[in-house]
């Protein structure tokens, strides 16, 4: 091809390119035009909402300090009355995942005599409120516009028996009392006694869990002069552990075979407090020899 072939080649080349880029350039810009316009009025809407919910949240608070200042003044009705008009009025309240607790001990707590409003509603008095009621854990309350109020809940679980002063509670592992119960129907739970038994209760069993032996048979533990324990078993052995070591006494019953037999028999009591031996009591002298030593020792 001579040179003017070659002029003319690449002439022609450049100018369909340029045909190519002005067609791009009128179809180009409509679509990132478009896709510009959806951005843009999404994030007008997004803005708006936000917007929206701010002043919703600084009309609460406004309202809140407005009618903090005129029940003092004694016109706290109209604003009541307004906040009402304007949304703010709490005018259902629904109330979720309790089994145990009383649907009136938790709107007790609400206070809802005196709180009408979102306004005058002080979320975190009131979630402190409902969490000091006997089985409450926790508690999460949600304000809904216009007017209503999500309550959600999480209840204890019991975690044992306690019997103190003639009485038996349901306690969890914290040692919280959750409610006095009769002894007709008991659930299956450890039973624990004697003051400050409840507080001690699950990191004492996590100790007995060690030893199955002992821990499939524990009828009752007993916290003797808040000092040491006392564990009876379903076959009628007592066991007097010491109070400072509690692990060694049954690491003993767990080393020697003659003891671990002589527990599993029952009808006698095992007295571990004394250094480096075990006295053995039968059954029928235990009432007898254990009023001899102070129960505190």
């Amino acid at each position: 091809m001579d040179r003017r072939g070659r002029e003319l080649f690449e002439v022609g080349q450049s100018r369909t390119t340029r045909l190519q880029a002005h067609d791009a350039s009128l179809h180009s810009p409509a679509r990132d035009l478009n896709s510009t316009r959806k951005t843009s009025l999404l994030s007008w809407r997004a803005g708006k909402r936000s917007r929206l919910l701010l002043a919703a949240l600084g009309l609460g608070l406004l309202l809140g300090a407005a009618e903090e200042a005129m029940r003092h003044s004694g016109h706290a009705e109209k604003l009541e009355r307004l906040a009402r008009v304007m949304g703010f009025g709490i005018d259902q309240v629904t109330l979720r995942g309790h089994r145990f607790s009383y649907d009136r001990d938790v709107f007790d707590a609400l206070d809802l005599a005196n709180v009408r409003t979102f306004a005058a509603l002080d979320t975190a008095a009131v979630k402190s409120r409902i969490e000091r009621l006997p089985w409450i854990d926790t508690a999460e309350l949600t304000r809904v516009y216009p007017g209503r109020l999500d309550i959600r809940v999480t209840e204890r679980k019991p975690y044992a028996l306690w019997s103190r002063a003639d009485s038996l509670y349901l306690i969890d592992r914290t040692g919280r009392v959750l409610a006095a119960i009769n002894g007709e129907t008991l659930p299956h739970l450890p039973r624990f006694a004697g003051e400050g038994a409840a507080v001690e209760a699950a990191d004492f069993m996590e100790t007995v869990a060690r030893y199955p032996e002992i821990a499939g048979r524990l009828a009752e533990a007993e916290r003797v002069s808040e000092r040491r324990w006392r564990l009876k078993l379903d076959n009628k052995a007592t066991l007097e552990l010491p109070a400072d070591g509690e692990i060694g006494a049954l690491e003993a019953i767990t080393r020697d075979a003659e003891l671990a037999k002589r527990v599993a028999a029952g009808q006698a009591t095992l007295d571990f407090r004394g250094p480096g031996r075990v006295a053995i009591r039968p059954e029928a002298d235990a009432s007898a020899s254990t009023a001899a030593p102070n129960p505190g020792s």
